[in-house]
């Protein structure tokens, strides 16, 4: 029986650019004509790739015996590391040679202080999607090329460690909630522009004098759910991760931690969702009942106390009174 062939991974440098040129153009040949859009690896150019090392992304070859039958780019933004062009020749696919260049970047990813790792990855091409995802990446958000209306692509990530364990912290109502909304709010809507319609302190540190985790949930409005997308190495440049729809059909959930701690949600919905409504009536009839409010925050303490380490406890706790204040709210809002 043969043994493994041995893999070097190595950085690639800007004196390589013939090298990855040749081996890109190889890999991806039989894609030739059955790609819509064409893959740009077929438009490769050594300029072009030349621009990549001029803009400071890096890149890495495997070589076995000397030879190179793979590479990678890959380039950091915020807390993201972003991997593309994936190449491995025809003749070494399914020998780890792919597992190996995405293990590597994973380990620079590690490094610089990143929290994953993003790819993006063909609906046209499902078996590199199975290739991710056994090595751990979930599908976040569909992309679109530009000038076509349907997905085109998948982005895919990978978390560098474990979800931390979420301590049930619940404080006394903070002033410097608001402060907090207000500064982080004016970073989403410079990042969004056109695309934002507006930005919402929804939860329980929107309502003054509640009792809450001192975690800011922020609720942009946008135009088109589908351009989020664009906009996910924008939102890791300002620490967030993106989680996707995260089991609300119509939303864009992002998560922030500062200093290993999470203190900021985003939730994008565009304009005509419904859980647009049941946020804001939520948190607009708590602030008018201020009664309510102090029930709720009793609970939330109270949970805290019993369920310091089990937040699936602490969330289920608060389900039966939630529900029966939202449905009240749903119709208070609509009056």
């Amino acid at each position: 029986m043969n043994a493994p062939p041995e893999i070097v991974i190595r950085p690639a440098q800007a004196a390589d650019t013939l090298g990855l040129l040749d081996l890109i153009h190889a890999a991806f040949a039989a894609y030739a004509g059955q790609l819509d859009p064409p893959s740009g690896a077929h438009a490769e150019t050594a300029a072009s790739l030349q621009r990549l090392f001029a803009a400071g992304e890096k890149a890495a070859l495997a070589e076995v015996d000397g030879a190179p039958v793979g590479c990678v780019f890959f380039v950091r933004y915020g807390v993201e590391m972003y991997a593309h062009r994936l190449a491995v020749l025809p003749g070494w696919r399914g020998r780890g040679v792919g597992q190996a260049l995405i293990t590597h970047v994973e380990e620079q990813a590690r490094a610089a202080g990143c929290r994953y790792v993003r790819v993006a990855v063909r609906l046209a091409l499902p078996g590199n999607i199975a290739f991710f995802t056994r090595c751990g990446y979930t599908v976040r958000m569909e992309g679109r090329h530009p000038g076509y209306t349907e997905a085109t692509f998948v982005h895919m990530t990978r978390e560098l460690a474990p979800e931390m364990m979420r301590q049930v912290v619940v404080t006394a109502y903070d002033p410097a909630w608001p402060v907090l909304f207000a500064a982080e709010g004016a970073r989403l809507r410079g990042l969004l522009g056109d695309l934002v319609v507006d930005v919402h302190h929804v939860g329980s540190t929107s309502v003054p004098g509640l009792a809450a985790k001192p975690v800011i949930d922020i609720m942009p409005i946008v135009r088109d759910i589908r351009e989020v997308e664009r906009y996910i190495t924008g939102m890791a440049e300002l620490g967030y991760a993106p989680r996707g729809e995260y089991g609300l059909p119509g939303r864009r959930y992002f998560a922030k931690d500062t200093a290993g701690v999470r203190s900021h949600h985003v939730h994008m919905y565009e304009l005509d969702n419904l859980e647009v409504t049941r946020h804001l009536a939520f948190r607009d009839y708590l602030r008018a009942h201020p009664a309510v409010a102090r029930q709720y925050g009793d609970l939330k303490l109270e949970l805290a106390r019993a369920h310091p380490t089990a937040i699936d406890a602490y969330m289920d706790g608060k389900d039966g009174f939630i529900k029966a204040v939202e449905a009240e709210a749903v119709r208070w809002y609509g009056r």
